[in-house]
């Protein structure tokens, strides 16, 4: 077939009129020593092709000026160019293997670029149709009255088999095939409007991270409701609490559930949670809307939801669009109205940003960013969490934001790994065959969302005018520490005195100065480092140990709580449900009513707004530092009282 010139000038015409296009002449002729080379000329443009035999190759392009699409006509030249070979050695044949790129040439505005989704800006051009190292197969593609719907199956040639192609294909430790392509199973992806929405392989990593550090924010969600979600993946996700009684899923495109079925089962599939169905969307919990959810708001006065996740895709662009929800603060406030006392509202929001990043406002992460203002100005929302998982599959990492109603879901967010990890097993449990019901998110995975990578708390502290707290993100290297060292009197820079209280009489315990401390200075720091963090939860099992009849008192533990009561404080992260213990040479300072006495404060000053912006990642990043250090509050003189003020870490 490769080296006779009239099959493949068969094959180029009727590739030609395949593509729906008008052949006006054409020339073939062949190479010597073998190969054939074919030119079409085209009322739309042209086609061109080489071919050679021996290495079983052809190369072809085809270029239109029209308006029609070519992808429609690609299984049609495959079949045409793609003649099976049969081996020599065993007389079988074999599947030709096809590689073909799809570019968008010649010249178009900013906004027909936009409208295409096969434009070089697009995912499914980055991903699928442009990329020639991608091997890709079309499974469906459909455009409805609302959006463009592909889903695809690709692998890229370094893909190696995944465990669960091993364990499927019987592989053993020391199987050749691990470090062979061609048993890599190729993922599923789906794309909106040419954006890429899910990574089959993947989503449980993606999925897991946006519904359930929310969800676990919340005590005990029952209503839950969701916006987009056709997939059915964020749905399985919340199916798996057990104290859910009620879903209801806001999708505006009723076809996306209708190929999620069929196309993407994996990602709907709720067979192996306990009390759920074959497909998630027929729980009986339940309840499908196909309708735009703006309209579904604003005809339904909701106030009782006590999770919310938006589950869609994010614009990330230098335009304004002010159709989506990030930019509309009329929704952003009538989704806060919607929730219960104590609800949450968890969605993902788009790229995770660099250090290299513009102000936000002025960046394409401005919808994003208008979307953080609305949520910071509705005062129903107390506290506000950023956070961002890099295992989701896409390109860079994936961020994702929670927005809480009271603000004693900041106890559940800095929950410690035990506690999630419990809370995991006693609301979601394991599967009907035993195994885990999750495969990514953990109290650990929990920890690390806690903190936001440092990029989150340089873009902010890029806003005009500078947060407050920006001036707090590192010590200041110019200011003096002084240490306290009771094991070496002569370098350590405090001394412990005894002295009478003029008003009592009693002995009682003072820190001085032994050198003279600027205004500024890092009192104690490696004492006050040592502080130990102990929960509202862990004094209140403590206390209630204590009152249980017929126990013999533990003076141990009663002086234990005695200690944690007189030195110990709440953390200046209102809600957060943790306290911290001095245990250094700073417990023993003396505490004075009198202002003008006191001469130390913390190191973070009181907010100007009073208590902690909603939304900092300066105090999510450094919320440990600021609910310990110590600093002189004015020059301290060698030989004076080292003295804290009465209220020194109230909110």
């Amino acid at each position: 077939f490769l080296n006779s010139e009239s099959r493949l000038a068969e094959a180029m015409v009727k590739s030609v009129e395949a593509a729906g296009l008008t052949m006006l002449s054409y020339h073939c002729h062949s190479l010597h020593p073998a190969g054939v080379s074919c030119v079409g000329v085209l009322l739309e443009s042209h086609i061109s092709f080489h071919t050679w035999p021996d290495e079983g190759v052809i190369t072809l392009d085809m270029f239109t000026t029209s308006s029609k699409p070519l992808l429609p006509a690609l299984p049609e030249i495959e079949r045409l160019f793609g003649v099976p070979r049969v081996n020599a050695e065993t007389g079988e044949e074999e599947e030709p293997v096809s590689v073909w790129s799809h570019e968008l040439r010649g010249f178009r505005t900013d906004e027909e670029r936009r409208a295409n989704v096969y434009d070089d800006n697009s995912d499914l051009s980055n991903w699928i149709t442009s990329p020639l190292e991608v091997t890709k197969k079309q499974i469906v593609t459909v455009k409805t009255e609302i959006q463009q719907i592909d889903i695809w199956d690709a692998s890229e040639r370094e893909d190696l088999p995944s465990y669960e192609d091993g364990v499927r294909l019987g592989f053993g430790p020391d199987d050749p095939r691990w470090m062979q392509h061609e048993y890599a199973s190729p993922t599923r992806l789906l794309f909106l409007d040419g954006a890429l929405l899910a990574i089959a392989d993947s989503d449980a990593e993606f999925h897991e991270s946006l519904v359930h550090p929310g969800m676990f924010a919340h005590p005990s969600p029952k209503n839950v409701a969701i916006l987009g979600g056709g997939d059915g993946a964020t749905l399985r996700e919340v199916l798996r609490h057990r104290s859910v009684e009620k879903v209801t899923m806001i999708e505006k495109d009723a076809k996306l559930v209708e190929l999620a079925r069929v196309h993407l089962p994996k990602m709907c599939n709720c067979s192996e949670i306990v009390g759920s169905t074959e497909v998630c969307f027929d729980d009986a919990r339940v309840e499908l809307v196909y309708q735009q959810p703006k309209d579904y708001f604003a005809l339904n006065n909701l106030t009782d939801i006590d999770f919310l996740v938006l589950d869609g895709t994010v614009p990330e662009t230098d335009r304004e669009v002010p159709e989506h929800w990030f930019n509309d603060k009329k929704f952003v406030d009538a989704m806060i109205d919607s929730l219960s006392e104590n609800g949450v509202l968890a969605t993902q929001v788009g790229t995770a940003p660099t250090i290299l990043d513009p102000r936000a406002d002025l960046s394409v992460f401005r919808h994003r960013e208008r979307f953080i203002n609305s949520l910071e100005a509705n005062p129903k929302i107390k506290s506000i969490f950023i956070y961002e998982e890099a295992h989701c599959g896409f390109y860079e990492p994936k961020a994702f934001l929670v927005a809480c109603r009271d603000v004693t879901c900041r106890r559940h967010w800095y929950a410690e790994t035990d506690e999630i990890d419990y809370a995991i097993y006693d609301r979601i449990g394991g599967l009907k065959d035993g195994k885990p019901s999750l495969v990514h998110y953990d109290g650990a995975t929990q920890r690390s969302f806690q903190a936001p990578p440092r990029a989150w708390e340089t873009v902010y502290c890029r806003r005009e005018p500078e947060p407050f707290e920006c001036a707090y993100r590192g010590l200041d290297k110019n200011a003096e520490l002084f240490e306290f060292d009771p094991e070496n009197e002569e370098e350590s820079s405090f001394e412990i005195r005894m002295s009478k209280n003029k008003e009592t009489g009693e002995d009682e315990v003072g820190v001085y100065a032994k050198v003279d401390m600027p205004e500024g200075s890092y009192l104690m720091p490696t004492h006050l480092a040592a502080s130990f963090e102990v929960s509202d939860d862990s004094m209140e099992n403590v206390h209630a140990n204590t009152q249980i009849e017929g126990v013999d008192k533990a003076t141990v533990i009663e002086d234990f709580i005695d200690f944690i009561d007189t030195h110990g404080h709440p953390s200046i992260q209102e809600g957060s449900g943790k306290n911290y213990v001095e245990v250094g040479g700073s417990f023993m300072m003396r505490i004075s009513e009198d202002p003008e006495e006191a001469n130390v404060r913390r190191w973070i000053p009181s907010h100007p707004d009073g208590g902690r912006p909603k939304f900092s990642p300066v105090y999510d990043r450094h919320r440990h530092s600021f609910d310990v250090f110590l600093v002189a509050s004015r020059d301290i003189k060698a030989g004076e009282e080292v003295v804290k003020p009465v209220g020194l870490w109230d909110i």
